[in-house]
């Protein structure tokens, strides 16, 4: 017999009123529920049993009495009752879930949930995981088993499979390796991403302007991030005083650890440039028309694209790409060690394997700062060219002899026709003096 009444239960003071044999009565201020706890395998388990006065008190003994029962036969009451909820579940419905728990941490979230709406639940997406077989996934896997978004499908799909298989013993937990036996290998043909030749990146950056893309693609060629780091970048994030930019771990994909980028002169500048232009609060690149408040990942993308930025076999340049210019450049011209230019990229490679991790702790700071530091001299060489070049054509403007001529108008009368300095090889005083029979500079 329970030590509770039916008709005292509104009037109790608010706090947990026992039952008895494990069943309580959770008053608070607003509104009341049943709670029944337990021990199970030496730990202290709670379950919920439902809102007062939704659930009353008889039901709330029936509740706890079935729940006992479970635990006498050395069932987790919690357990089954998730078990029970989980057999009708939807593949979508799954999928979900296990997205809000286990996908939080990528550097793209989104990425996995939009893949899986565009690819998967027009499909499977309103069936029952229990009820999911074979031809259900090879109905619309096979136009597409040879395409390189088929493995990651396949690994999301067994993934949610994995998850809710837990409580429920129905589930086929073997149901995509039954689909590759019957599909046979897939056979992807992996393609590389369009990168500019590193050859044609001085002239990229001539044709970038001082606007969000332009200034964010500078950033983007300098430090060999990769786009989502750039676009999620914020002040905060930025140390100019040791002149290190600070990327979260997690952020980075497959990078398990914060990661230094050493700010080099240049990034500094356009950082400056980003400050005066957008203001120094927030993210360095913000967006006021998009939900995500910062500039979008397919900026760059589509910037390139419009601008027709084409690979060395006139494909469209992926902005992503322009890692592998970095990388073809540190080869090719630097000869850069291999495990620096891993390093630089971001790539696990770079750190070594876990044993050598666990011994060789640097983060190469310094080394990378002046590769970067040269990158950034090649980068910005034909900035350098074209101002050395408009400094010539102003010089020929200046007056150069006492008749008031300029250099231009001495070279002019000394060939009979249009010769600039870079052709002739003149200094201005060698064009005077050659021009003039008394020798007067």
């Amino acid at each position: 017999m329970g030590r509770l009444k039916a008709s005292e239960l509104a009037g109790l003071a608010s706090k947990k009123h026992h039952d008895g044999e494990g069943l309580y009565f959770d008053k608070k201020k607003r509104g009341a529920s049943w709670i029944y706890k337990f021990q199970l395998n030496g730990r202290s388990r709670e379950m919920g049993l439902g809102k007062y006065p939704d659930v009353p008190l008889s039901k709330a003994r029936e509740l706890a009495a079935k729940a006992r029962g479970m635990k006498a036969e050395g069932k987790d009451p919690v357990a089954e009752r998730t078990a029970v909820r989980r057999k009708g579940v939807s593949f979508e419905e799954a999928a979900r879930e296990y997205w809000s728990v286990h996908c939080q941490h990528y550097a793209k979230p989104s990425n996995w949930i939009r893949g899986m709406e565009i690819n998967v639940f027009p499909h499977i997406g309103k069936k029952a995981v229990a009820d999911l077989t074979p031809d259900d996934l090879i109905k619309f896997l096979r136009p597409i088993w040879g395409q390189e978004k088929t493995r990651k499908l396949r690994q999301w799909i067994t993934a949610v499979i994995g998850y809710v298989s837990v409580d429920d013993p129905r589930i086929d937990r073997e149901l995509v390796k039954r689909v590759d036996n019957r599909l046979g290998k897939q056979g992807i043909e992996y393609e590389n991403l369009p990168s500019v030749p590193w050859q044609n990146i001085p002239d990229l950056w001539l044709s970038l302007r001082p606007t969000l893309v332009g200034v964010s693609t500078k950033l983007l060629i300098l430090s060999n991030l990769r786009v989502n780091c750039v676009v999620l970048a914020k002040w905060d994030d930025l140390d100019f005083k040791e002149k290190v930019w600070t990327i979260p771990a997690g952020r980075i994909k497959h990078w398990k650890f914060v990661y230094r980028v050493p700010l080099t002169s240049e990034m500094i500048e356009q950082l400056r440039i980003a400050g005066r232009m957008w203001g120094r609060d927030g993210y360095v690149f913000p967006s006021e028309g998009s939900q995500s408040g910062h500039l979008s990942n397919n900026a760059h993308r589509l910037w390139l694209h419009k601008n027709k930025w084409k690979d060395a076999d006139g494909r469209l340049a992926a902005a992503h790409g322009l890692r592998t210019s970095f990388r073809n450049w540190s080869d090719d011209a630097l000869r850069l060690d291999f495990m620096l230019a891993e390093h630089i990229l971001q790539h696990m490679k770079g750190r070594g394997d876990k044993t050598e991790r666990a011994y060789l702790r640097t983060d190469k700071l310094e080394r990378r700062r002046e590769v970067l530091e040269e990158w950034s001299q090649y980068v910005t060489s034909g900035l350098r060219q074209q101002q050395e070049h408009e400094h010539r054509l102003a010089g020929l403007q200046k007056v150069v002899d006492h008749d008031g001529r300029t250099l231009e108008e001495v070279m002019q009368s000394s060939r009979g026709d249009y010769l600039d300095d870079e052709k002739t090889g003149m200094s201005p005083r060698e064009a005077t003096v050659w021009s003039r029979d008394d020798g007067l500079d």
